[in-house]
């Protein structure tokens, strides 16, 4: 698996060239770029399969790389520090990420997930870049798969999530349902900033679609759907939905 690193900090590089040796053998790292420039350069020369790309850089950050380059044939799994925007924008259109400092499982876990899933699209990739340059996570397109096929919604569009496992099922208001392979913490950590409400371990609600909440203790959807509150959760559930 022939891979670049893209920071324009050479400890940090080194250090995820020294992990990778550890954690993920299998990954070359053929070359370091620690800016724009160096990385077109590289990219070009080597053709990765998969480019470790850091978001902050002076001078050009990553998403200006991935600008220029306008479609890319390799995966990106993008390092960052606590940039929230970036992180949702990422979060949003289904791509991969890690936090600094990086650990050794998640890397490992990064890696796996790169084998095990195809590159991301033109579509894909251009819907990323849309996303970062969106104002807010209000604005942002969630990026769901079905097929082969992407597709970008509108989060307003989403009545609830349910999980499965380690997957999650999110249903439309249109009643498409989408299996995505994130859990529902993944979505409970993006989508609780634009009104959703975890109801209970196995569901969360988007409260513009939320009718009321009954006596038995289930949140009645506009659709007529009835999702359980969790007994520990009904007065906060209560108090959020009365605000």
């Amino acid at each position: 698996m022939r891979a670049v690193i893209v920071d324009d900090e050479q400890e940090a590089r080194h250090v995820l060239r020294v992990m990778l040796e550890r954690h993920a053998p299998e990954v070359k790292v053929l070359a370091e770029a620690s800016s724009v420039a160096e990385a077109l350069t590289a990219i070009d020369l080597y053709a990765p399969d998969v480019v470790f790309l850091d978001v902050q850089m002076p001078g050009g950050d990553g998403f200006d790389l991935l600008r220029k380059l306008g479609t890319w044939t390799f995966d990106v799994i993008f390092i960052t520090g606590s940039q929230h925007h970036a992180i949702q924008a990422i979060r949003f259109s289904a791509l991969d990420y890690l936090m600094k400092p990086v650990l050794g499982d998640e890397l490992r876990a990064a890696v796996d997930r790169h084998v095990a899933k195809r590159a991301s699209g033109p579509d894909q990739q251009k819907q990323l870049l849309e996303n970062i340059a969106q104002p807010d996570e209000r604005t942002m397109k969630l990026t769901l798969t079905s097929g082969d096929r992407s597709y970008f919604v509108d989060p307003a569009e989403v009545v609830w999530c349910e999980a499965d496992v380690n997957y999650t099922n999110l249903h439309l208001k249109d009643e498409r349902r989408f299996v995505s392979a994130r859990t529902l913490k993944d979505y409970e950590d993006m989508l609780t900033p634009l009104g959703f409400l975890r109801t209970h371990r196995s569901y969360l609600v988007n409260r513009a679609h939320v009718d009321h909440l009954d006596r038995s203790g289930f949140v009645v959807l506009s659709n007529g759907k009835r999702v359980e509150v969790a007994s520990r959760r009904r007065e906060d559930v209560a108090r959020a939905l009365s605000a």
